[in-house]
């Protein structure tokens, strides 16, 4: 009779590597206060705080990629507006492929002050990125990881051009998967005051892939809560801060 085949000792750690992430993010996620909701798929959900989005909201969503599953799902739950922003033609051609009623796309790129041209990196082909890649991840940094050969000019828009263009004075919640650009925006947002005009904000920090690093990170949630934000949950590098008041 054939033994079953025994799993190489090599995949142990990894297994339960996986094992006690999985257990320790289940854990803070029963641990989140009440009105904590999760929307979209795992690869492609955030967390928000219910309570604080207010009647007929608007989202901000920076980085799109090949998955709006969470301006979908905002959507769907609390209707209002998303303004979703990406200067990748691939990520613009899927999103607007897939756009929900409520939700319009524009193709640029996320910045500090609008009416800039700045270099985009493309990401390199699939097949010589990492398996968890997803292909569409280009950057306005050279130093990220993905970047590849190719670049294109794009255009900068701003939270204040978007408020603006949107008759609003605030937005509800503003999302940041900017691939590394984030660093930079937020210092000015914060330096100017002008990140007080979304009541959330939801960021991926990029450490892992730039030049930038952890201490960079750090610095950066520093910055937000001297500047009135409450950090009230990490999902692995996504973010969820809060406005105080």
């Amino acid at each position: 009779m054939r033994q079953p085949e025994s799993k190489p000792e090599a995949l142990l750690p990894l297994h339960w590597w996986r094992l006690k992430r999985s257990v320790g993010r289940r854990w803070r996620e029963w641990r989140l206060p009440q009105g904590f909701e999760r929307l979209g798929t795992r690869y492609g959900g955030w967390w928000i705080y219910a309570p604080a989005v207010g009647g007929n909201p608007l989202l901000i969503d920076c980085g799109l990629g090949k998955d709006i599953s969470f301006p979908a799902a905002f959507l769907a739950r609390f209707g209002g507006r998303v303004v979703g922003v990406d200067p990748n033609p691939a990520a613009l051609e899927y999103s607007r492929a897939h756009c929900p009623s409520g939700m319009e796309v524009r193709a640029a790129a996320f910045w500090a002050d609008a009416g800039r041209e700045l270099t985009f990196h493309l990401p390199r082909p699939l097949a010589e990125l990492p398996e968890d890649a997803d292909g569409v991840s280009g950057s306005l940094l050279s130093s990220h990881s993905y970047a590849g050969k190719y670049t294109l000019a794009v255009q900068t828009t701003s939270l204040s051009e978007l408020l603006e263009q949107a008759g609003r004075d605030e937005c509800d919640v503003l999302k940041l998967d900017i691939e590394g650009a984030e660093y930079e925006v937020l210092d000015a947002q914060c330096a100017n005051g002008e990140i007080r005009r979304a009541r959330q904000v939801l960021v991926e920090f990029h450490h892992h892939c730039t030049d930038r690093t952890l201490e960079d990170t750090r610095g950066c949630i520093a910055r937000l809560e001297t500047s009135g934000f409450t950090l009230r949950y990490t999902e692995d590098r996504n973010c969820v801060f809060l406005r105080n008041g």
